[in-house]
């Protein structure tokens, strides 16, 4: 009889510690209280640390669990707390205007500069230069998590991320910028003027001066992207045969690409090919053979993204 307690016991734990590992993906919709959608709303799930944007017409989808609270935010309305009875899919959201928002203090060393315009650099002295040293030309919404885990968004951030130095950047006013110090952030998500998600981390093992770009994440892989960006000058010289070299100053991204076993934490770097492809993913051979056969498209970020939710499926 006692056996029998302590079994339905266990089974009782155990169907409850399966209930909160399940997640569903579901979509709702935010608007205000004049029925107009509301774009870049802040939808984060407080429990489990994940989050993301509304879209230009006040959409959003994000996986939930059975005990997900979901916070709604944006600047000029109140926040709105979403508990997991009432989380369901085709969810409509109405935030209520707030006169008074308050601006959230966080604890951050910062290097302060200066811009003269509303983009993230001044004004470029020469017409003829390539590239930006900057990931966006304007700045952008987005949120991120410190080295404690704890994710932080405010309505009057907006962020961009500077290539060259790998310093986050953060502004209200798109005037006065501060760079976050990176031992500070552990990673961030930013999204560009259509609705592109970007998210960074921190990697040392790839690169201790630049956050790395996450083009997919699960359970088994992880793909990453790092991105050096350097200044070339001009270097233009007249020959007698006409000349040689570039007219313009230039800014060059250079992209390398990796791959982490995350049930092994093996990092392996990964070319833009099918046999570079096939050695990184070669435990699961049956599945990247099939991909592979099936996506014969070039393969680019948007290719490795799809590859990645594969592999983890």
């Amino acid at each position: 009889m006692c056996m029998k307690i302590i079994l339905s016991a266990f089974f009782v734990i155990l169907t409850i510690q399966l209930t909160k590992a399940q997640n569903k993906t579901i979509t709702g919709s935010v608007q205000d209280q004049n029925g107009r959608l509301l774009h870049f709303v802040f939808v984060g799930d407080i429990e489990y640390k994940n989050a993301v944007f509304s879209d230009s017409v006040g959409t959003f989808t994000i996986p939930v669990h059975a005990d997900s609270k979901l916070q709604f935010k944006l600047e000029g309305y109140q926040d709105t707390l979403i508990v997991a009875d009432k989380i369901k899919p085709g969810l409509q959201i109405v935030l209520k205007s707030s006169a008074n928002v308050p601006v959230e203090t966080i604890n951050l060393s910062l290097h302060t500069f200066r811009t003269e315009s509303g983009l993230v650099a001044p004004a470029r002295q020469k017409p003829n230069l390539v590239g930006s040293r900057y990931l966006f030309d304007t700045f952008s919404h987005g949120f991120f998590t410190d080295m404690s885990d704890k994710m932080v968004n405010n309505q009057y951030y907006l962020f961009d991320y500077e290539k060259v130095s790998g310093f986050l950047l953060l502004t209200i006013d798109k005037k006065n910028v501060i760079a976050v110090v990176k031992n500070q952030i552990r990673s961030f998500t930013l999204y560009d003027n259509t609705d592109h998600r970007f998210d960074f981390e921190k990697v040392p093992a790839i690169d201790n001066a630049h956050y790395v770009q996450v083009l997919a994440t699960g359970g088994k892989y992880k793909i990453y992207k790092l991105i050096r960006t350097t200044f070339v000058a001009a270097d233009f010289q007249s020959t007698a045969a006409g000349g040689a070299g570039h007219e313009y100053d230039e800014y060059v991204d250079d992209a390398e690409y990796y791959v982490l076993d995350v049930q092994n934490n093996r990092l392996q770097k990964l070319a833009l090919r099918k046999r570079s492809i096939k050695d990184d993913f070669n435990k699961d051979a049956d599945m990247v053979n099939k991909f592979l056969s099936e996506n014969s498209r070039t393969i680019d970020d948007s290719y490795l993204s799809s590859l990645g939710d594969y592999m983890n499926q």
